[in-house]
């Protein structure tokens, strides 16, 4: 698969998953839902045209020039070598830097606009300051893979951290549902500790009883929260999502660059 089929998925994919949503009736037609879909439409056209693409050449240039003998170190080693351990160390490095986003408060100016939303869907996948792309793991790893002559390791981890934020930042509660099937509790119990599920990711961004902003940090395994004492598991659902106050939405997208008196944390 290349770069541009990876694209053509990754759109079919999140359009089959929004046109769900939307008929199961979590996005109504109000102002602020508007609103809302539209920052995040215009945030998912700059960050897979622009800001996606040139950070991921920049890094290139950037690897090329530090390690001038490594372009395609790793073009001949077959991938099921290299992916599993690619993934966990890109998923690892991602853990920290989502950590320390809501720990620091400079990085946290980047990263608030994910969790601004007021509501949880699969449109906040797309929800970012375009600099985000800077400090993302994935981005670093992605570019380092096409350096190092394996795009198929920046491939795969692209489906596997859609795939699953699709499926931890939907509206639908589909962990819950699951628990309620015969015999499927206990497999729940273990499940949840290892693998990131909404019911953890919802409380990341939830607010209210059972939120936990300050946790539940992992995108793919949630083993390195449990492992790291970031992890809470409320199984229950949200009171509601976002942050205090306003924000204005081009220091949303483009913080530092645009910037306005501070209305919330």
């Amino acid at each position: 698969m290349s770069p541009q089929e990876l694209g053509l998925w990754l759109i079919a994919i999140f359009s089959v998953s929004l046109l769900i949503e939307i008929i199961g009736g979590f996005h109504s037609l109000s102002r602020q839902t508007f609103k809302d879909s539209s920052f995040a439409l215009l945030n998912m056209f700059v960050q897979a045209l622009f800001a996606g693409p040139l950070v991921g050449a920049a890094i290139g240039f950037m690897l090329a020039a530090a390690f001038p003998g490594s372009a395609g170190a790793f073009a001949t080693i077959p991938f099921w070598y290299i992916f599993p351990a690619w993934l966990i160390a890109e998923e690892f490095a991602h853990y920290w830097v989502h950590r320390w986003a809501h720990e620091w408060p400079w990085l946290w100016k980047f990263h608030r606009t994910h969790h601004s939303a007021p509501r949880l869907n699969v449109m906040v996948i797309y929800r970012f300051n375009i600099f985000w792309n800077l400090m993302t793991p994935q981005t670093w790893f992605g570019a380092a893979a096409v350096y190092l002559g394996k795009p198929e390791l920046l491939i795969g981890g692209a489906m596997v951290t859609f795939i699953v934020n699709l499926f931890t930042h939907t509206a639908y509660r589909w962990d819950l549902a699951l628990r309620e099937l015969p015999g499927m509790t206990p497999v729940m119990n273990v499940v949840e500790k290892v693998i990131t599920l909404p019911d953890t990711h919802h409380a990341h961004h939830g607010m209210g009883r059972g939120a936990y902003l300050k946790g539940n940090y992992a995108v793919t395994f949630f083993i390195f929260d449990v492992m790291l004492g970031t992890a809470r598991i409320p199984r229950a659902r949200q009171e509601r999502f976002g942050l205090p106050g306003k924000f204005d939405w081009k220091e949303e997208l483009f913080w530092p660059v645009v910037r306005t008196p501070d209305k919330a944390p």
